[in-house]
């Protein structure tokens, strides 16, 4: 039982070792984040349009607003 617990704890503490070691390569930080690619503003444009749409035929509704 003894030699079992040992062995356990010998794996954890190798396994904790290897996660700790810091990549040598680490690649340098991405300097967008968040591109905004085609798709982004197709959706973005759709949006704006579908507003102006929808303010547009609610005017047209009610005119005194």
């Amino acid at each position: 039982m003894k030699i079992f617990a040992l062995s356990i704890k010998l794996v954890l503490f190798a396994s904790v070792l290897v996660v700790a070691q810091p990549h040598p390569q680490n690649p340098p930080p991405d300097p967008d984040p968040v591109p905004i690619t085609g798709i982004e503003y197709l959706l973005i444009s759709g949006g704006a349009y579908g507003i102006y749409r929808f303010s547009k035929k609610r005017k047209k509704k009610n005119p005194q607003v």
